[in-house]
């Protein structure tokens, strides 16, 4: 008897890590799409809502000297985002979206082994950890090739477990595929695709202010958000 209840204690104390896991992912990807969607006036301010900002104090104070502008001179208005502005966005959303993945599913594989709950911690920390970081704005090599190095590395190990298990006993068989895992393998190619596109050369865009992104981005944030909570609400394993 006491055995059952610390096995159910256990379990629910499991669900309960899992569902906080998972409505976490959703409300920060919820929050990176809600800063998209917020007026100009209720994003934080960026360097150029800053430099707007003192041009209009001066010009209230009467301090503003104004040059004349050369007849050869043309004032250009910002240009809309272009393709390359989508890349970073692209692998900040989908490196914290596998890290939901990873968050959702460590429970469960910390009761079948522990080893394995461990790894999916870990995997969940490292990619929110990257994402992070390269949210602050253009990131460099090293941080692209350990996106690249990172995600493909984890695309390696499930394509390992799923076609012919794991070495030193720890899978013995090959797993079955899963709807969690699909999409986490998913959002992990779109990881390394961005990434690789951006080390070859491709601009990395503008800064990675979230209420400036491409459309394409604000799509595949939204889509994003939406299956994360499709699969939580499915029940499905992974």
């Amino acid at each position: 008897m006491t055995a059952w209840v610390g096995a159910t204690s256990a379990s629910t104390a499991a669900h309960t890590v899992h569902y906080a896991l998972v409505v976490g992912g959703l409300v920060a990807l919820a929050w990176l799409l809600g800063a998209r969607l917020l007026p100009a006036g209720h994003r934080p301010p960026d360097a150029h809502d800053l430099r707007v900002a003192a041009l209009r104090r001066a010009a209230t104070s009467g301090t503003l000297g104004v040059r004349p502008v050369p007849a050869s001179t043309s004032v250009r208005a910002p240009a809309p985002p272009g393709p390359a502005d989508a890349l970073l966005p692209l692998a900040l959303i989908a490196s914290g979206a596998a890290a939901g993945v990873h968050a959702a599913m460590g429970p469960a594989h910390l009761r079948a082994q522990t080893v394995f709950g461990l790894f999916f911690a870990a995997a969940a920390l490292a990619q929110l950890a990257w994402t992070a970081v390269a949210l602050r704005g253009r990131p460099g090599r090293g941080l692209l090739l350990a996106g690249v190095v990172g995600n493909g590395a984890c695309i390696a190990l499930w394509a390992l477990s799923r076609t012919s298990g794991l070495p030193l006993g720890l899978l013995p068989a090959p797993e079955a595929v899963g709807a969690w895992d699909l999409a986490a393998l998913a959002w992990e190619l779109v990881v390394v695709g961005a990434c690789l596109a951006l080390l070859r050369g491709a601009p990395a865009g503008r800064r990675t202010t979230p209420g400036r992104w491409h459309p394409a981005a604000t799509a595949f944030l939204g889509a994003s958000v939406t299956a994360l909570g499709l699969l939580s609400l499915s029940g499905t394993g992974g």
